[in-house]
């Protein structure tokens, strides 16, 4: 904000008041997390002495490691022929970039260390202490919001006649994403915690989980940063959460085989109705199916806008030929509904309920006049013109792909698995339509994709009422 805005140009001294600000939340939020985590863990059944030792040593030792891990990583950012252990050394000591998941590295392996000497499960101190990481991240996130070193793009933004343009608070974003992640995982945490069954055969899934879903996140979030692009147009921060999805995602294929095997022990009784264990399930599966979304939502914009090895199909097209062409480019976006409804069936989401004849709604009509609305300003504010009737058959073909992949993707499994997750009918609504707006703001900027939140909003409603 103070860079962005130029406060700090005009008065010097607060580039001082805000890096005092910056590191001072830092070590405040550590403290924090350290109280936080030895609590946690008496109550797991760890005693007082060892618990309060581990938070000490958390407390002294994270932020020194952190920093310096963080400064390494400045590496990566160069050539890699330019890469050396002089490079890692030189950054390390005087490096200026700064990078959160780097700073966890080193943190991270000190925990394991602090395991073996305390004689710790491994698996349920990560969880612990992975499940408050994303709540210590949000609240250093505000400091960054302050200064301004996290900033994403200029959004050139014109909402009748007036200019509305601004940076992209990217460091707002990350607060509101890390506090969501904290809130599940904190659900995981207790669900898997709560019995020594779930305890035993679940140890390690919030850990699992913060990577996968910061992973995705960040991946995300990357789209509307300014970043160097170091490979196949992809940042640095975004391959390395890429690693973290995959390193999240093989935790998981571990646990999904201890309770198999659980499972199908001889002499043991594995009860379906089991509610932590079921509580459990449906998080996993709304989890799974929004990173899903996510990353194939990148994937898309990045193949049609950074690479460009692949058509944007809703896009003027030169004559009837192309505009056919078009429905082709269009047929990979069918694989987001396809998933969506397998995703369903796996974890046994009922679903063909869905497709009968619902009741009427006058939310229905409010649709209609938005619809109506957005074409009005399309044919009469913005001056563009219909084709010949010839071009019809193929955007009707396109529109009803389109309509049919949206809504079996969002306003079905979405919202569908968000509410069997205990999420209430308005958030369920809200992060729907937000995942469903996502490629609109990447694709044609900030006013379509409030457009499409709106819009999609009200299609929850829809979806609801009928």
């Amino acid at each position: 904000m103070l860079r962005y805005y130029g406060l700090a140009e005009h008065y010097p001294f607060l580039t001082t008041v805000g890096e005092i600000l910056y590191y001072s939340t830092i070590i405040g939020t550590i403290l924090l997390f350290s109280v936080l985590a030895a609590r946690k863990l008496v109550t797991l059944g760890y005693s007082n002495k060892r618990a309060v030792t581990f938070s000490i040593l958390v407390a002294v030792l994270s932020f020194p490691l952190g920093y310096y891990g963080s400064r390494a990583a400045g590496m990566f950012y160069q050539p890699v022929g330019d890469w050396s252990f002089q490079l890692l050394v030189d950054n390390m000591l005087h490096g200026h970039i700064h990078t959160f998941h780097a700073s966890i590295v080193l943190p991270l392996f000190a925990i394991l260390v602090y395991c073996r000497i305390l004689k710790f499960k491994i698996s349920e101190v990560v969880d612990t202490v992975f499940m408050y990481v994303p709540l210590a991240h949000a609240m250093g996130r505000v400091s960054c919001l302050f200064i301004g070193c996290c900033w994403g793009k200029y959004v050139p933004l014109t909402l009748w006649g007036v200019n509305l343009s601004f940076y992209n608070p990217v460091p707002l974003y990350a607060i509101i994403i890390n506090t969501g992640i904290f809130l599940v995982l904190r659900r995981v945490h207790g669900h898997i915690y709560h019995h020594a069954r779930t305890r035993e055969l679940y140890r390690g899934a919030v850990f699992a989980s913060y990577f996968v879903l910061y992973g995705a996140c960040r991946i995300v979030l990357e789209v509307f940063r300014i970043e160097r692009k170091i490979f196949f147009g992809l940042t640095n921060a975004q391959i390395v959460m890429i690693l973290f999805v995959l390193m999240g995602t093989i935790i998981f294929l571990f646990i999904y085989r201890r309770v198999m095997t659980e499972k199908h022990s001889p002499g043991r009784c594995y009860e379906q109705e089991d509610h932590d264990a079921t509580e459990l399930i449906r998080i996993f599966t709304f989890t799974g199916l929004l990173v899903v979304l996510l990353l194939f939502t990148v994937a898309a914009f990045h193949l049609t806008r950074v690479t460009f090895v692949w058509q944007w199909p809703f896009q003027p097209v030169k004559d009837l030929a192309e505009a056919y062409q078009r429905i082709g480019y269009y047929a990979p976006i069918m694989l987001m509904p396809v998933i969506s409804l397998y995703w369903l069936k796996i974890f046994n989401v009922p679903f063909m309920k869905f497709f009968k004849r619902g009741c009427f709604s006058w939310s229905i009509i409010i649709v209609f006049v938005v619809s109506a609305f957005y074409t009005f300003e399309l044919l009469f504010i913005r001056g563009l013109e219909l084709r010949g009737i010839a071009f019809w058959p193929p955007v009707l073909i396109l529109s009803a792909m389109n309509a049919f992949s949206e809504e079996i993707t969002y306003r079905l499994s979405l919202y569908e698995v968000l509410q069997r997750a205990g999420f209430s009918e308005t958030v369920s609504n809200i992060i729907q339509s937000l995942v469903y707006s996502l490629i609109h703001f990447m694709i044609a900027g900030a006013l379509l994709g409030m457009y499409s939140f709106v819009y999609g909003f009200l299609l929850g409603v829809v979806r609801r009422r009928t």
